[in-house]
């Protein structure tokens, strides 16, 4: 996504550190990684196979199934396999002029986060409709992902309900108390330490239970953990949470 080959490309979301495959917890997610992953590498297939059609995808979930992630983990692996990709932050995009889409049908894939941040933004919905069919007209690619699926998400035009109906539509399962386990020993990793079962437990059994809140928590504990120079332990936990 290099700011040179569109002029509006700084006004997109800032990449996360750490959006990428690798450190998705994929529990009930898996056919929808894989797809995604072949979304992100289509160049080598639509060059071998120059016949066969672009991908469209539509993801749906609610807050904490890591639509974002997989989202920004689709755009680093398509452009590291060569592709050009536009990524529009639909809640940041809202409140900006529809020219922002201009030339945006040029790139190999599109990917449009939070749609139903458009509801009753009626000129956006129009240029997304009209993007949406450029796309196709050029054989592009397009990834969209919002809250609810399309008949749900309250949008106002009813042709562009009727596109985002015709792609393929997956919905992403938030993870269980296993992922969630899953997911603090990956986040601790990262951080180049480590949990146990019994210490996954504990916090998972006190802590909030989404995401954002787990990773506060190892976040918090990682920094108390290299002032004390303290191994993490069920009492090192419950000190520091003050649980």
């Amino acid at each position: 996504m290099s700011d040179t080959a569109h002029p509006q490309l700084a006004l997109h979301l800032s990449r996360k550190p750490n959006s990428d495959f690798k450190n998705f917890i994929e529990t009930g997610n898996e056919q929808i990684l894989s797809r995604l992953k072949q979304v992100a590498q289509a160049r080598d297939r639509l060059h071998q196979y120059p016949d066969s059609k672009p991908d469209w995808l539509y993801l749906w979930g609610g807050e904490q199934t890591g639509k974002s992630h997989l989202l920004l983990a689709t755009c680093q692996l398509a452009e590291q396999s060569g592709q050009r990709v536009f990524f529009l932050d639909a809640a940041q995009a809202r409140d900006l002029s529809t020219s922002l889409l201009t030339g945006v049908s040029e790139f190999d894939l599109v990917v449009v986060d939070d749609l139903d941040c458009m509801h009753g933004h009626g000129q956006w919905q129009e240029a997304l409709f009209h993007l949406y069919n450029q796309l196709k007209d050029r054989g592009h690619a397009l990834l969209v992902a919002s809250e609810a699926p399309p008949q749900q998400i309250q949008l106002s035009l009813p042709d562009l309900i009727s596109r985002l109906s015709a792609m393929e539509i997956y919905q992403l399962t938030a993870l269980d108390d296993a992922g969630r386990a899953d997911a603090l020993e990956s986040m601790a990793r990262q951080r180049g330490f480590s949990v146990s079962e019994d210490v996954a437990t504990y916090i998972l059994n006190r802590s909030g239970r989404d995401l954002n809140s787990l990773k506060a928590v190892i976040e918090r504990l990682d920094l108390q953990s290299l002032q004390e120079k303290r191994l993490i332990t069920i009492p090192f936990v419950k000190k520091v949470m003050g649980w």
